[in-house]
C-alpha cells in the first residue's frame, strides 16, 4: 500500500516535471525530512558539545562544514543527478549517533546534513512549472526541526536517542522512495525572474543579502526570549515566515514579498525587544526573504540548483560566523544594527530581481 502511494504521489511526467500538487506533497515530505535532519544535528550538538570548553570552536566547525560543503557538493549533484545523495547523507547521520569520538561523529553530522539539503534543493527545485514554494516548504521546515533537537539534547537523558534515530530511519525511507519515483533529470528550473545583469553581480548582491540575513538573526533584540516556551515561538514564527515567502512569492511577486519583509517587518523588529507578539511578528515577516533568495539564484543558474542553492548556504555561513564573535551588546547597538543591515539588503535584493516579480 505504501509503495502504491508513492508509485502514485510521486510520478514525474516524461519530461521530468510533476504536477504542482504532487511537488507541495514532496516539498512536504522533504520538510519533514529536513525537521529530522535538524532534530538530529542539535540533539547532538546541544547533548554532546554544549559540555565541551570548546563548544563554541565545535559548533562553528560543524557550520563551516555543514554551510560551506552545499556549494560543492550542490554542483557536483548537478552534473551527477543519479547519485542518491540524500540516503548517503542519512546513513552518515545516523553514524554520528553511533561514534563515540565527537570530532569525527561532528564531521559525519555536518557532512550528512549537507548532503541531505543539497537533496531536497533539487527535488523541490526541478520540475517546479516556476514555482518556489515547494522548496520554501522543505527549507522551513528546518526551523522546526532546530528547536527540537535543541529541547531534545538539553534534556541530558539518552533515553531520548531513540527519537533522532526513528525520524532519521523514516527520512532513509522516505529518500529512496522519491529517489526511486522522482528520479532528477537535467529539467531546468523555471523561475524566471533575476533581473538581466551578470551572474558575477546576481552572486554578489544575492550573497550581500543572504549574509545580512544571517547576522540580522543574531541582533534582533529579543529581551522576552527567556524560557522554552518563547524559544519554540521564535522558531516556529521563522519556519512559518520561509513558507510564507515562498507561497507569497509565487502568488504577488518576490520584489513585493521583499518590500513587505523588509521595510514591513523592520518597525516590529524595532519595537518588539520585550513585546513578544510584536517581535514574532517582525520575525516572521523577515524570514519571508528567505525564499527571495534562492529563487534570484536558482532563476540565474536554472540547470545549476544545487551549485545556486549552495551559494545561500554559503552567504548564511559568512553572515552567521561573525556572531559567534562579536555581538550588539545595548538595546541601541541592536537596533541600528538591524537598520544598517535591513537598509543594505533591501537594495540589493531590489536589484536583482525584474519588475514585477
Amino acid at each position: 500500500m505504501g509503495y502504491a502511494f508513492a508509485r502514485t504521489a510521486f510520478h514525474t511526467s516524461d519530461n521530468g516535471v510533476m504536477t504542482l500538487q504532487k511537488k507541495f506533497l514532496l516539498g512536504t515530505v522533504y520538510g519533514f525530512i529536513h525537521f529530522s535532519v535538524e532534530v538530529t544535528s542539535f540533539y547532538f550538538l546541544f547533548s554532546r558539545i554544549t559540555a565541551s570548553p570548546v563548544c563554541w570552536v565545535l559548533a562553528l566547525f560543524f557550520d563551516a562544514i555543514a554551510f560551506l560543503s552545499q556549494g560543492i557538493l550542490g554542483n557536483l549533484i548537478d552534473r551527477y543527478l543519479k547519485c542518491n545523495i540524500g540516503l548517503i547523507g542519512c546513513l552518515l547521520m545516523m553514524a554520528a549517533l553511533w561514534i563515540g569520538a565527537d570530532v569525527p561523529a561532528l564531521v559525519l553530522l555536518a557532512l550528512g546534513n549537507a548532503m541531505i539539503h543539497i537533496a531536497g534543493a533539487q527535488h523541490t527545485l526541478r520540475g517546479t512549472k516556476g514555482k518556489i514554494a515547494p522548496n520554501a516548504v522543505f527549507v522551513g521546515g528546518g526551523s522546526f526541526g532546530v528547536i527540537t533537537g535543541q529541547l531534545l539534547g538539553g534534556a541530558a537523558s539518552a533515553k531520548l536517542l531513540v527519537i533522532p534515530l526513528f525520524l532519521m530511519a523514516v527520512s532513509t525511507v522516505a529518500v529512496c522512495v522519491i529517489h526511486k519515483r522522482d528520479p532528477l533529470s537535467d529539467t531546468a528550473a523555471t523561475l524566471a525572474i533575476s533581473a538581466d545583469r551578470g551572474a558575477s553581480f546576481l552572486v554578489l548582491c544575492t550573497l550581500v543579502a543572504v549574509i545580512v540575513r544571517g547576522y540580522t538573526a543574531y541582533a534582533i533584540p529579543t529581551e522576552w526570549n527567556k524560557a522554552p516556551p518563547q524559544a519554540v515561538a521564535l522558531f516556529v514564527c521563522m519556519g512559518i515566515g520561509k513558507i510564507l515567502g515562498g507561497v507569497l512569492g509565487d502568488r504577488i511577486g518576490f520584489r513585493r514579498v521583499s518590500m513587505i519583509s523588509l521595510l514591513g517587518g523592520l518597525p516590529f523588529l524595532l519595537a518588539g525587544n520585550t513585546n513578544i507578539t510584536v517581535s514574532l511578528l517582525g520575525v516572521a515577516l523577515f524570514s519571508m526573504t528567505m525564499p527571495v533568495t534562492v529563487a534570484i539564484l536558482v532563476s540565474a543558474f536554472p540547470k545549476r540548483v544545487g551549485f545556486a542553492f549552495g551559494i545561500t548556504t554559503i552567504g548564511l555561513f559568512l553572515g552567521s560566523a561573525p556572531a559567534f564573535f562579536v555581538r550588539p551588546q545595548t538595546l541601541f547597538a541592536h537596533q541600528i544594527t538591524v537598520i544598517a543591515l535591513t537598509l543594505a539588503a533591501l537594495p540589493a535584493v531590489f536589484a536583482c530581481t525584474k519588475k514585477g516579480r
